[in-house]
């Protein structure tokens, strides 16, 4: 695909939308009727009949809708014809669902677990993360999903990854009916890539080519890092990170994360020659290529260097990518490329998924987690007109400056689940004693890990218990 300006990108999604919308209106025939009406109605398989829910009530709870989510104004088109889909499958199986808060972020772990415990006349489905993930399961406060009979997860919306995540045998406790969310990756200043003598679009070519390498980032960052005015001095300088950010996606694009799962077990990988080496790397590239800390400036001194055009590489998450994001209002283009392989790596693009998690509480006979399950699974189908396998990229396009950040990056990001599991296991921290003393060169990744080993060990035993 031609690179795409953001205002025009933003013309093609919204072109996208209407058009998929109005032919799915004409493939039913409706003129002002049912425009579902050629959607297939699902059967209870005990009565042969639609599903009718008597008007059960079911909310779907995290912790940042509000009271109720839907009672915001509509944002889009796409929004629009979603409620209006709710609305017809609310009457169709006689049921209401609401997406609400109950609790702010700091207290929603808490309020998850008093109501798994104590119960109540509330139908609830919990947004999770990794707070509540290992507490749960261990307190027994999550319904086993494996028992459900009414949901076929063979459908290829529900995000499998989520299903094994921390599983026992064939139970599991996780679902997730969307794909992952792209996450970290590698954002480029094209201008100071032109002033360095580089091809704007080389991450991006050098990415579809494969050759998207340690090495062959390491040259292009070197080539940023330059005197201007010959003083001695680095005045251009190549990159400069979150260090949180830029170890971790090292570690996993070398092929193994810094905490993983295996065999049922959290194990601390930081000590293996694939961390190690990662970590090393990292520390070279940090102290060579990275611009010094601004005196007197925040801990997220990297965004407004990147935002400046500073630096020519930044290592962050995808979503200050975003339209209100850290970097949608840049004087200079930039581009977005997943994280360089390691020599270790398997050849696919990785990046750390920590995406949240969906729960039925345990308190609930089995008669009441089938239905509001499969409430669930209605709810979180895909809206008629919005089906398509890249429907996704709808909503991502008018976010980035070109094409190619979500036709080529985000989908290597897709393909390739790789969980994030150090966010499950309560109290780990290896940011201050592992990362922090790493990345800036203050100590060696052997001698951090063997300060670390024994204390980390004991949190991940504590865990897999």
């Amino acid at each position: 695909m031609k690179k795409l300006t953001k205002v025009a990108l933003m013309v093609l999604a919204a072109s996208l939308m209407v058009t998929n919308v109005t032919a799915a209106k004409k493939k039913s025939g409706s003129k002002g009727g049912d425009p579902y009406k050629n959607v297939e109605k699902q059967k209870d398989p005990k009565t042969k009949k639609v599903y009718n829910f008597d008007g059960m009530h079911v909310d779907l709870v995290d912790w940042w809708a509000g009271e109720d989510w839907e009672a915001r104004p509509v944002a889009s088109k796409q929004e629009e014809d979603e409620r209006a889909y709710h609305n017809w499958l609310r009457s169709t199986y006689n049921f209401s669902f609401t997406q609400k808060q109950i609790a702010g972020w700091d207290s929603h772990p808490q309020a998850v677990s008093n109501f798994c415990i104590t119960g109540g006349k509330q139908n609830y489905v919990f947004t999770i993360d990794g707070r509540s993930a290992i507490i749960g399961i261990r307190a027994g406060l999550f319904y086993d999903l494996s028992k459900l009979t009414c949901i076929d997860w063979s459908n290829p919306k529900w995000a499998s990854g989520t299903e094994k995540m921390l599983n026992k045998g064939k139970s599991f406790y996780f679902m997730r009916p969307l794909q992952p969310e792209p996450r970290g990756g590698m954002f480029f200043n094209k201008r100071l890539l032109e002033e360095a003598g580089i091809n704007p679009d080389e991450p991006y070519d050098l990415q579809a080519a494969g050759k998207w390498t340690w090495e062959n980032f390491e040259k292009l960052v070197a080539k940023c890092t330059y005197d201007i005015d010959n003083d001695g001095i680095n005045d251009a300088w190549g990159m400069a990170n979150s260090s949180t950010e830029f170890l971790p996606l090292a570690a996993i694009s070398n092929g193994t994360p810094m905490i993983g799962f295996e065999n049922g077990k959290f194990v601390n990988n930081m000590g293996t020659e694939a961390v190690l080496e990662a970590a090393t790397w990292a520390a070279h590239m940090a102290t060579t290529y990275e611009m010094p800390q601004p005196e007197g400036s925040e801990w997220n001194w990297m965004y407004p260097a990147f935002i400046e055009g500073k630096v020519a590489f930044i290592a962050d998450q995808e979503y200050h990518a975003q339209s209100n994001g850290t970097f949608s209002d840049m004087a200079d283009d930039w581009g977005f490329v997943c994280f360089p392989k390691g020599p270790r790596s398997d050849g696919k693009y990785r990046t750390l998924h920590n995406d949240n998690m969906y729960v039925i509480p345990g308190c609930y006979d089995d008669e009441r987690a089938e239905k509001i399950a499969k409430i669930f699974d209605l709810w979180t189908d895909k809206v008629p007109g919005y089906d398509s396998p890249d429907a996704w990229k709808e909503g991502f396009y008018p976010m980035f400056r070109d094409a190619r950040a979500v036709d080529e990056t985000l989908q290597y990001m897709l393909n390739t689940p790789s969980p994030r599991y150090d966010t499950f296991v309560p109290d780990i921290n290896y940011m201050g004693s592992f990362i922090w003393t790493v990345y800036p060169g203050y100590t060696t990744p052997q001698q951090a890990y063997e300060d670390t080993k024994n204390e980390f060990q004991g949190l991940l035993d504590d865990a897999n218990r």
